[in-house]
């Protein structure tokens, strides 16, 4: 029975930041208007006259943080009044997150993280006060940034917008704009791709490089999803191009484009996209097997039948490890296809269309057309959203003219 482990086709959107990111590139502290005071240091005192010699330190730490630019010293200033008993929940909840900006600011994403989370445990009510109206005129400021026409006047300012900005703002508009863009993908996915674009610009600023290289690689499956090919692949070939050093979100990219110019019906240039994902990336061991795979199966539906089974018996000979198993066990199933395969299990995750579709490859080399028409319509109903499997297995069904069978309960 084929089990399966998973891998990463379709690797995660949007990681989240890593420890030791988040430290914005050319962030200027200077004497900036700190956006997060919008509470004031007086605001709902215990004790306005315990509470005073406080605020007076309060002022002393943002001064060595933005005038002195001794960020440890203010960090210390600012967790000893976050600390004290004395202090109000509005002055102890705004000296948390100056606490978590100095840390950004010093490289410690870990301890910004934990500042601005107790912060949120310890103050629910005080960082509800957070003056949304401001940051409503920030994200419109934003957008002025974006509509500049050269790419490179739009990236000078843009990064000198953000580096106006208190550290903590930015990484609040930059979970905006990724939730947003999650949002409106749900729905409307090409009118999420503005809100990616700003997401990604934000994310890079901040040096969270990873999350920009598949937020930019997300960029091209909807291109492709929407069958606009030729953009889907400049955005793949932009993964590349910007973020050359994350070579796993490369090599799913160069898999993109294979697969859009499949979806075009240019063969060559898929297979020369296939190949390339092992060539360029060889360190990328997932992502060329899974090249192989669909490689072969696009040998297989030209008629190529000797050259789709030299890509899968490369995969099997070339690839054989227990890390990959599953992968594997796909390969040894269409070198010799049987019929069957109903009882195979498939992943519960986004892999599962994947599978349903070679099996539907399988039976079809099997000869048992009717199998393989139940395999294509379960990959079409695992499918989330439009990705390659699903517009590939919907072109298999419409090849056939026999009304499709029922699936047995």
């Amino acid at each position: 029975m084929l089990s399966w482990t998973g891998g990463a086709r379709r690797a995660p959107r949007a990681p989240a930041p890593r420890e030791g990111e988040g430290v914005p590139m050319g962030h200027q502290a200077g004497f900036l208007v700190v956006v997060l005071c919008g509470w004031s240091a007086s605001a709902a005192p215990r004790s306005a006259s315990a509470e005073a010699p406080l605020a007076m330190r309060y002022e002393e730490a943002w001064y060595q943080e933005n005038g002195l630019h001794d960020l440890r010293r203010a960090a210390q200033l600012y967790g000893a009044i976050a600390a004290s008993e004395a202090a109000g929940p509005a002055l102890a909840a705004k000296a948390l997150l100056r606490l978590g900006a100095c840390h950004r600011e010093l490289g410690d994403a870990a301890a910004a993280s934990k500042a601005e989370l107790e912060a949120r445990r310890r103050f629910p009510d005080e960082m509800r006060k957070f003056p949304t109206h401001r940051l409503e005129v920030l994200h419109k400021q934003l957008d002025e940034a974006f509509n500049v026409a050269d790419a490179g006047t739009a990236t000078a300012a843009i990064v000198r917008f953000l580096s106006d900005l208190d550290v903590a703002v930015v990484h609040s508009i930059c979970e905006w704009c990724y939730a947003q863009a999650a949002e409106k993908r749900a729905t409307e996915p090409l009118a999420s791709i503005p809100a990616l674009r700003k997401a990604i610009a934000i994310s890079t600023y901040l040096r969270q490089i990873e999350r920009s290289a598949f937020a930019q690689k997300e960029i091209g499956d909807i291109f492709a999803s929407a069958g606009r090919y030729d953009e889907a692949i400049a955005a793949y070939r932009k993964v590349q191009e910007d973020f050359p050093d994350v070579k796993g979100a490369c090599a799913w990219a160069q898999l993109g484009v294979a697969e859009a110019q499949r979806l075009r019906g240019r063969l060559p240039e898929a297979v020369e996209a296939y190949r390339a994902v092992e060539r360029d990336y060889p360190d990328q061991v997932a992502q060329a097997i899974w090249a192989n795979l669909w490689m072969g199966d696009a040998f297989r539906v030209a008629g190529k039948i000797a050259d789709a089974r030299a890509a899968w018996r490369r995969v099997a000979e070339e690839f054989n490890e227990p890390a990959y198993s599953d992968q594997l066990a796909l390969a040894a199933r269409l070198l010799e296809p049987a019929a069957g395969g109903d009882k195979v299990r498939l992943p519960d995750d986004e892999f599962a269309n994947d599978v349903a579709y070679f099996l539907a490859a399988e039976q079809e080399l099997a000869g048992k057309p009717d199998r393989a028409r139940r395999w294509y319509q379960r990959c079409i109903a695992l499918s989330r959203g439009s990705d390659w499997p699903r517009a590939l297995a919907e072109r298999a069904l419409k090849s056939e003219h026999a009304p499709l069978p029922k699936e047995k309960e």
